[in-house]
């Protein structure tokens, strides 16, 4: 007989929109503030951005929305070579973990017990962001629920409005 799993308590769990995944890579002919800088001017908004420095290099992803892919295409195009684009993605973020390693690790082996990608990972001490495949966000759902618990009230996973800044 399986021992039942004991399920982490989190205060709630969100999906985001469609989106695009931007790797960047080290090798930008210009740092990547001037990427940043190009996509800002173009009221490009980013919704997640998660850099790391590997030898003095700053690479890194960032997330934007799936509507803006052409514009973000037109911007880095002198850059080609230095990103790659992968879409469709979306985020799922688990809030709050508490800093809980034993929970993470729980729901990145759940994810890949059912084969699902994990493109992007960024934690604070509160949240945790997976991006993953657009398309599966509700089977990582399932596998992550049999794995927490959330409050009765909880608000709906899916964005019912969105703002978009001008």
């Amino acid at each position: 007989m399986d021992t039942p799993i004991q399920k982490f308590s989190v205060g709630g769990l969100k999906l985001s929109t469609e989106l695009i995944q931007i790797q960047l890579f080290s090798n930008a002919p210009v740092p990547l503030n001037e990427i940043f800088r190009r996509l800002t001017d173009r009221q490009i908004n980013l919704t997640g951005v998660s850099l790391e420095a590997i030898d003095g290099q700053l690479t890194g992803i960032c997330c934007l929305a799936s509507e803006d892919r052409g514009r973000a295409e037109h911007v880095l195009q002198p850059f080609e070579g230095s990103f790659e684009l992968r879409s469709p993605v979306g985020t799922l973020t688990i809030f709050p973990h508490l800093s809980r390693l034993e929970l993470i690790g729980q729901i990145l082996s759940a994810l890949g017990r059912i084969g699902l990608p994990v493109y992007g990972l960024a934690s604070s001490h509160s949240s945790l962001t997976i991006t993953t495949d657009y398309h599966r966000l509700d089977e990582a759902v399932s596998a992550i629920c049999r794995l927490v618990t959330l409050p009765d009230n909880h608000a709906p996973f899916r964005p019912e409005f969105r703002v978009k800044q001008l």
